[in-house]
């Protein structure tokens, strides 16, 4: 019985989480698409004559400033790197001895928290100017 349970275990963590994940996903999409349609068509059924490309605009998904995205950026790789520091000093300096499983998992978060330390710095320089533009153009509207 123990065999059966090392052989399902990580074949429903590797195989079935992740497809049940998509498909949540997925149909969430399309249920959201659907209720935007059914709006569309509710306003157009009582009023006739309305713009549908305004409609349509003001329906739209509200996207992430770039600014937001950057700032995104930062704030997970702080995170990811004091968790990446902490799991260290748990190992290091507090005895919490295992197999080495902390010090992996703790670099890895702190090369993640790098990874995203340093898109934000490029990203930062590279969209200064997109980032100007976006923000006129809230002013105009």
């Amino acid at each position: 019985m123990f065999w059966l349970v090392q052989i399902l275990v990580p074949i429903g963590v590797a195989v079935v989480l992740p497809i049940a994940i998509v498909a949540i996903v997925f149909r969430s999409a399309l249920a959201s698409e659907r209720n935007r349609k059914e709006i569309v068509l509710a306003v157009l059924e009582k009023n006739p004559d309305i713009d549908v490309e305004q409609l349509m605009k003001n329906l739209k998904k509200s996207e992430k400033l770039i600014k937001e995205k950057l700032l995104a950026r930062l704030e997970r790789g702080c995170l990811c790197c004091l968790m990446g520091m902490a799991f260290m000093v748990l190992y290091f300096f507090l005895g919490v001895q295992g197999e080495g499983f902390i010090v992996v998992v703790g670099a890895a978060l702190i090369a993640i928290g790098i990874a995203f330390l340093v898109s934000y710095f490029v990203g930062r320089r590279m969209l200064a100017k997109e980032m100007e533009a976006e923000q006129q153009n809230m002013k105009q509207e």
